[in-house]
């Protein structure tokens, strides 16, 4: 009866510390919005004061990223100084697992030198970077960011819009909530907090990227790897294939050499065919699998992940059926045809 009791008891306490446990881990409300579709950090090098900057080199830490410029007259300032109280609401030691990075999408006036000055006025840890205008735009692309140059006034000087949301970057390089502007800064310091100790509650099958599903859902397309491929594809592929994707109208006439002109990618052409591996082949080494194409390689030009991208924003524009062949999870059975029966001599 005593070893009983005593189970019953151990029992007991073990539920109790579950539960509390539990409840301590998802008590936690985030004030910045969590992306439900994490996104992997772009391998894009940018510029510093201090030397080239990727996100990748801050591995094990937690990233704030800003895209702003150093001529804002109100946004930007006030941004960088709720970061700075944010991280001032942190212990030293919470702190230090933080980097700041303010990414200006105004290069012409915001030098390296510029604004490393910038930013030193804040805080002396925060890193402010730029690169070229397509750097730029392929990094906010990504990132869901949006800014626009507005026009020149009669002195010359101007105003950039831009969105004013801070992007929060995981220890493993995965784009997980971002803040929006009106994010208090003790707000801030407690979504901070939490994630120094306890990480994302949602981890490894989130954030392990796009899931595939047989049949009901191939796969889930990253949202902003379906606009970062569209300002790709607009860029480098659209002169050929057409803006819609829709290829050039003689594509299934075959030329003298055996090659054909650019096809749909689309749902309407053969791309969705091939595999992915194959389909980052052709476009990279400018040629098909079987027979001669007219189009550039891009093995120079665009980087794998750029490619990968480009495929992604396609498939955006394949129906489901589509997506499970591409992936394997089904095989397409060409459709019965009715054969005539001979007709049966009169007699």
């Amino acid at each position: 009866m005593k070893r009983l009791a005593l189970l019953l008891g151990v029992i007991l306490i073990s539920i109790v510390i579950m539960v509390f446990g539990y409840r301590s881990f998802s008590s936690h409300k985030f004030s910045g919005e969590v992306l439900q579709q994490p996104m992997k950090i772009p391998p894009i090098v940018l510029r510093s004061d201090a030397g080239p900057v990727r996100l990748e080199d801050f591995h094990g830490k937690l990233i704030l990223l800003y895209f702003g410029y150093t001529s804002c007259p109100d946004i930007c300032p006030t941004s960088l100084a709720n970061i700075k109280m944010a991280l001032s609401g942190l212990t030293p030691e919470e702190a230090a697992q933080v980097q700041v990075v303010f990414v200006s999408v105004d290069p012409a006036r915001d030098t390296p030198e510029a604004l490393g000055k910038y930013v030193k006025l804040f805080q002396d840890e925060f890193i402010g970077a730029t690169g070229t205008r397509e750097e730029i735009d392929l990094m906010t692309s990504a990132f869901g960011a949006k800014y626009k140059l507005n026009e020149h006034d009669a002195n010359g000087n101007y105003s950039v819009d831009h969105t004013s949301f801070t992007i929060l970057i995981d220890r493993n390089g995965y784009y997980i909530l971002k803040f929006p502007h009106e994010t208090t800064s003790t707000k801030m310091s407690e979504d901070l907090r939490y994630l120094i100790k306890n990480e994302m509650p949602i981890s490894a099958q989130i954030l392990a990227g796009p899931t595939y599903t047989p049949v009901v859902c191939a796969v889930t397309l990253i949202p902003s790897h379906v606009d970062g491929g569209e300002w790709l594809y607009q860029h480098h592929c659209a002169q050929c294939h057409g803006a819609d994707m829709a290829g050039n109208p003689a594509w299934q006439t075959e030329l003298q050499d055996g090659s054909h002109f650019p096809p749909p990618l689309n749902q309407t052409g053969s791309a969705w065919q091939y595999s992915e591996q194959d389909l980052i082949n052709i476009i990279k080494e400018g040629r098909n699998l079987d027979k001669p194409i007219h189009m550039p390689a891009f093995k120079s030009t665009l980087a794998n992940w750029e490619v990968k991208f480009i495929i992604t924003y396609m498939k955006s524009k394949w129906d489901i059926n589509q997506l499970n062949y591409q992936h394997g999870f089904m095989t397409l059975t060409p459709q019965a045809t009715s054969t005539p029966a001979p007709a049966i001599p009169s007699p």
